[in-house]
């Protein structure tokens, strides 16, 4: 009997629905607090990103400073001649960090637009993971470009003067290196764009199966009710 009354109570459906209940707890608790790390983690990487970028601008803000300072150098210099080769360097070099500026801006626009177009399609059932996986990494190339940039524009304020040998091969490897940082963000986007076209297909191509399945159970339903 106590045997039987054992089994009895371990059998009960009663009992195994709070198992499972407890079971779907843990998970959804395990869930909630990986999530939560997930977020932490997150926070903690943009926090850190929004650090890098304010040490960024201040370099850059600084290096401004000087090259304004410079061009009041070579618009009180006598010697017009001197004033010239002053202006022309100075203005080159300026010019220079300009372009690269603008071309980040460039692709800091698309990247805006993409990502207004990501949050649209995600509110439609779309799957838009890999794209935003995309735009991340865009995100990653553009501030590492923007670190070689305040580098550089570290080296052209140090002096109104010629660059030396080494700073020039410096200055040519930066470029390269924000150039290329600069063609990578842009691929990336390229192919965010990409896995955006094939989530809506595969999404338009989910629609139409779902469909022909609704005409066809609505045409075997309605044939069987002629039969009757």
């Amino acid at each position: 009997m106590g045997a039987s009354f054992a089994l009895a109570q371990t059998d009960n459906p009663s009992n195994n629905l709070q198992g499972n209940e407890g079971i779907k707890n843990e998970i959804k608790d395990m869930k909630d607090a990986l999530q939560q790390e997930r977020e932490d983690v997150k926070n903690t990487i943009q926090a850190e990103k929004e650090k890098i970028k304010t040490e960024i601008e201040k370099i850059r803000g600084e290096a401004k400073l000087k090259i304004e300072d410079f061009k009041l150098k070579f618009q009180a210099e006598k010697d017009k001649i001197k004033a010239k080769l002053l202006e022309t360097r100075i203005l080159g070099r300026e010019e220079a960090l300009n372009r690269f500026d603008q071309a980040i801006e460039k692709i800091n626009s698309i990247k805006d637009n993409i990502n207004t177009k990501i949050t649209k399609l995600e509110t439609q059932g779309i799957k838009v993971e890999q794209a935003k996986l995309e735009v991340a990494n865009t995100d990653a190339k553009i501030l590492e470009a923007k670190a070689k940039l305040a580098e550089a524009s570290t080296l052209l304020s140090n002096s109104s003067n010629e660059l030396s040998k080494e700073d020039k091969t410096q200055l040519k490897q930066l470029a390269q290196e924000t150039q290329a940082l600069i063609k990578e963000a842009h691929q990336s986007l390229n192919n965010a764009v990409k896995y955006l076209k094939e989530a809506i297909q595969k999404k338009v191509e989910e629609l139409k199966s779902e469909n022909a399945s609704t005409d066809i159970e609505n045409t075997t339903s309605a044939t069987g009710e002629t039969n009757q």
